[in-house]
């Protein structure tokens, strides 16, 4: 029971929103420091914040996104300030560029798919929202909510300041200072307090969800999962949402999704699903191939994902599960009608960025085509590819290859230096 409670506990790390915190110690004493002093701590501050935003991820339900924000903000605000005062543009108020950094940078996240490495580095490691269980998936939800909430107070705090700018209200009068640096403060605050208070109102969700679970269920457990491929198409059923899975979702799913035995190791967790599809299909020498592995933040839940390539002689022992076959073509627009299984569809989009990526670039993140060419994606002979499909390089190719700028620089400068490496010699 004591350590029931110590998992449903709330710590700092829980709270997001106090990654502005920054921006609240700014903002407050900004009104009685002089800009000599205001800029500079917020420049230092940001670039500390922005350091601390990439080791907070190490925290089991820890999320740097609001952070790495919140510091990028501040260090560019503080930039552009310095440069009006070297100007001898003196009136204009930090908020005027902190409050745009912010929005823009959270807008980018949102809607581009913009975010920090080490924030998909966390997808990677501990997989996707519905691949961890309850707060782990809570985790992931809250944090794109805080991010659209304080989205929308960073465009109220930009449209309001910049319209009290241009109308010429100065920052050392009341109303300039009031909505120049309270205001943001107040509203800053106003959130965390918000998200304290929803946090406490979601755990509790959580727990009396808990007491409900069946008790014939071990607390240990991994589920397996296993996509059907044959005859280029994926064989998919209708799943009408888990009773074991909080906030499950209901959709199209893989046919196999079995209960098991806590597998300590990822050699138990192959061999139990070699079982399960022995079990299950009556193949004893099955084609499955493992995808990825993730294990709840609680460590007490593992979600185990793999495909298994069905023989033609096999097909016929799939009928006992009631679904049908579907092409690439078919599960695209299934995807963006939001007609998956929420778990399967994280999941696919995974074997999907996995296979199209093994099949645009090699290991090395340099192009296999010509530059503009995208092979396209389909289940026909992928069995026959010669692609470890749980390799997390891949992954890591799918956004650090030779179509991405920074990628270029990178190997532009690795030129330099061994030019000059080799000079020297």
């Amino acid at each position: 029971m004591g350590n029931n409670k110590k998992r449903y506990q709330i710590n700092w790390t829980n709270i997001y929103s106090l990654g502005l915190a920054p921006a609240i110690l700014i903002w407050g004493l900004a009104p009685s420091l002089h800009e000599y002093v205001t800029i500079p701590a917020a420049i230092v501050i940001g670039v500390l914040w922005i350091i601390f935003s990439y080791r907070q991820i190490q925290y089991p339900d820890g999320c740097g996104i609001i952070s790495w924000t919140t510091g990028w903000a501040m260090t560019l605000g503080g930039i552009v300030e310095a440069l009006l005062v070297l100007l001898d543009c003196r009136a204009v108020p930090i908020v005027l560029f902190l409050a745009p950094c912010m929005t823009l940078l959270l807008y980018l996240f949102r809607h581009r798919n913009i975010q920090p490495s080490f924030c998909h580095q966390c997808i990677l490691k501990r997989g996707g929202i519905r691949e961890r269980h309850l707060l782990g998936d809570f985790s992931r939800y809250e944090t794109h909510y805080i991010l659209r909430l304080i989205l929308i107070g960073g465009i109220l705090i930009t449209v309001l300041s910049w319209t009290l700018f241009l109308c010429g209200v100065g920052k050392s009068s009341r109303t300039g200072e009031y909505f120049y640096y309270y205001f943001p403060l107040g509203l800053c605050i106003a959130i965390i307090i918000f998200e304290f208070i929803r946090r406490i109102l979601i755990l509790q969700l959580v727990k009396n969800h808990e007491r409900k679970r069946n008790s014939n269920m071990d607390y240990f457990f991994t589920v397996i999962r296993i996509m059907i491929i044959g005859q280029g198409k994926i064989y998919l059923i209708e799943n009408k949402g888990d009773e074991f899975e909080f906030n499950s979702g209901k959709g199209l799913d893989v046919p196999i999704h079995r209960y098991t035995d806590y597998c300590t190791t990822l050699a138990e967790e192959k061999l139990k699903a070699q079982q399960i599809v022995q079990e299950e299909l009556g193949i004893n020498a099955p084609d499955l191939h493992h995808i990825s592995s993730a294990v709840s933040n609680e460590l007490w839940r593992r979600v185990g994902l793999y495909v298994l390539f069905i023989p033609d002689e096999e097909i016929d022992k799939l009928s006992q599960y009631g679904g049908r076959w579907y092409t690439a073509e078919e599960v695209t627009r299934l995807f963006h009608k939001h007609k998956l299984y929420p778990l399967f569809k994280e999941s696919y989009s995974r074997f999907y960025t996995i296979v199209t990526t093994a099949k645009t670039y090699y290991s090395n993140g340099t192009r296999r085509y010509m530059k503009g060419y995208k092979p396209s994606f389909s289940f026909h002979k992928l069995d026959t590819l010669d692609i470890e499909f749980d390799d997390p390089l891949w992954l890591y190719i799918s956004r650090h290859n030779e179509d991405q700028l920074l990628y270029r620089i990178h190997k532009w400068i690795n030129k330099i230096r061994s030019k000059k490496n080799s000079s020297n010699a």
